[in-house]
């Protein structure tokens, strides 16, 4: 084969091996979840070990979550005073709360399907919003939307909100209120001795049951979070 005839293979073969490795949002989203809904249906008792149930959740989930990003926008302005090391910290912690509480949800779902119901991509291709509902009989719909965000050429989800609220505004309300107590330093050692509690699940339920002024604060954290996402162009 001449080197002519090499070079228009290659450029007729490449694209096809480009797309067989590049994942629409809506395919990320899908393909992770169901990965873990299929495990949860192959192997019931799964839902019953928490230590199985979290290791489905970082096989599967983890590796879409942008958790510098979530981190960033969950801690808002404390974010930008924090040293490299509290910012380390902190992503280590909540990620292990985000494992933790994910694997509570899921064991209260027996027979749940996910409806996968819009995809939208901003006009430079750089964000995407994916727009789910969960559905099991004899509960009402839940709507998930996934915020993600292009990192490496993959796409990373960098924010969840569920029936229209947040996960990163939820969460910096919730520790707003711990930061202005206990400082983030505070806030961080809070979440790694939940963290290490025997029993995970009661740790978070714990840890959120204590944020009892949390609505006060829902409004100040949603308008700072829009602050930030102008400023950093999220």
């Amino acid at each position: 084969m001449g080197k002519l005839s090499t070079v228009i293979l290659i450029l007729l073969v490449w694209p096809a091996f480009a797309l067989a490795g590049y994942q629409e949002p809506i395919d990320v989203i899908r393909d992770a979840t169901g990965k873990v809904l299929t495990e949860l249906s192959s192997a019931p008792d799964i839902r019953t070990n928490p230590i199985k149930l979290n290791l489905v959740i970082e096989q599967h989930i983890l590796p879409h979550v942008d958790f510098p990003a979530l981190s960033r926008l969950t801690l808002g302005k404390h974010w930008r005073k924090a040293t490299p090391e509290q910012r380390a910290q902190f992503s280590r912690e909540f990620r292990t709360l985000l494992v933790r509480t994910y694997s509570t949800s899921l064991t209260e779902y027996t027979d749940l399907r996910v409806e996968y119901t819009e995809s939208n991509t901003s006009p430079d291709n750089k964000r995407a919003t994916v727009r789910t509902r969960i559905v099991e009989e004899g509960r009402p719909a839940i709507s998930i939307d996934y915020s993600l965000r292009q990192v490496n050429d993959d796409w990373k989800i960098y924010d969840v909100s569920i029936e229209g609220v947040s996960l990163a505004v939820n969460y910096r309300a919730t520790f707003a209120h711990e930061i202005r107590t206990h400082g983030l330093e505070g806030l961080i050692q809070h979440l790694a001795a939940r963290n290490a509690s025997v029993d995970g699940d009661t740790a978070v339920r714990r840890l959120q049951e204590t944020l009892t002024d949390q609505e006060r604060f829902i409004r100040e954290a949603a308008a700072e979070y829009l602050v930030e996402r102008s400023i950093q162009g999220q």
